[in-house]
Formats: C-alpha cells, sequence, structure tokens
C-alpha cells in the first residue's frame, strides 16, 4: 500500500520531461525494492553521465545485483551496495552511497569503453561487452583461458532485466 502510494505520488508530481518509459522502469524498479526517488536520481545520473543507450541500466542493476538495498552485502563479502561494487569503487565513492555508487559504475563503464575498443578491435556493442568486463573483470579467469582479454560474453544480467521490463 505505501508502495503503490509513494510511486502514485511520484509520479503525479515528476517533471514534465519524464517520459511514460522512464515512468514504466521507475514502477518496474518499484516493484523489485527500488524506491521511485532512488531511480528518479540514478536516471539523472545516467542523463548527466550521457549515457542514453540502455536507459535505466543503474535501476536494473540495482533490482538484480541488491533488489534495491544500499547497504546488501554480497555472497563473498567484497561486493557491497546497491550496486554490488567491489573494493575497486572505494577509490571515488562510499560503497553504501546509492547515487555515489551509480557515479562509479558509470565512469568505470566509460572508461572500459576506451580500453575495450583497444583491446578488442573487433567487438561489435562496446557499451555491453565493457558491462560485462566491469562486473566480471577485463580478463578471463578460466584456466583455460587464464590472461586473454574478455573480448566476448553474453548480456549482463542487469541488461536482460530491462529488456524484460521493456517488453
Amino acid at each position: 500500500m505505501l508502495r503503490a502510494l509513494t510511486i502514485a505520488v511520484l509520479l503525479s508530481t515528476s517533471p514534465a520531461d519524464l517520459s511514460d518509459s522512464d515512468r514504466k522502469v521507475i514502477e518496474r524498479g518499484a516493484d523489485c525494492g527500488v524506491d521511485p526517488w532512488l531511480g528518479l536520481e540514478l536516471l539523472h545520473v545516467q542523463d548527466l553521465a550521457g549515457v542514453d543507450v540502455h536507459r535505466g541500466m543503474l535501476i536494473a542493476k540495482a533490482c538484480f545485483e541488491s533488489k534495491g538495498n544500499p547497504v546488501a552485502v554480497g555472497d563473498n563479502g567484497k561486493a557491497i551496495g546497491l550496486l554490488q561494487l567491489w573494493p575497486w569503487a572505494e577509490k571515488t565513492t562510499v560503497r553504501t552511497d546509492p547515487v555515489g555508487s551509480g557515479y562509479a559504475f558509470l565512469g568505470a563503464l566509460l572508461d572500459s569503453v576506451k580500453r575495450t575498443k583497444r583491446n578488442c578491435p573487433r567487438a561489435r556493442d562496446l557499451l555491453k561487452l565493457s558491462w560485462i568486463r566491469v562486473n566480471r573483470g577485463p580478463f578471463w579467469r578460466r584456466p583455460d583461458r587464464r590472461g586473454e582479454p574478455r573480448c566476448s560474453g553474453t548480456s549482463p544480467a542487469g541488461l536482460k532485466v530491462l529488456r524484460r521490463w521493456r517488453r
């Protein structure tokens, strides 16, 4: 009941530039556990970073990784926060700060696009591959491919969630 009321207030008082697809992503994120106000902030972070390709990617990643809990701790104890960032993110932000985590993740993603272009010249979707490399690491860890640059992979889990929401 409270969640439905919060969503109704958010969607009725939101700025006029909030599109229907953005409202849908925020609603789906709220169903998953991401606070609607936080969802709006994460969309704003994505706007500021200039990443328009997968609009709502931070909300979908937050939904998949932590179910909207900004202080979640992952299975191994290294992944912390809304986006389940590893200790590398401590250089730029506090991992339990959800908006700061969004900035840190998108910064790492945009930096990774440059490295991905250099290390994987035949890659078609650089942003998707960079997302995989940020999540899983830039090099393979499997014994048969250890040390090779990760230039292939399936869609990241957050992107799969986002695609399911858009259907």
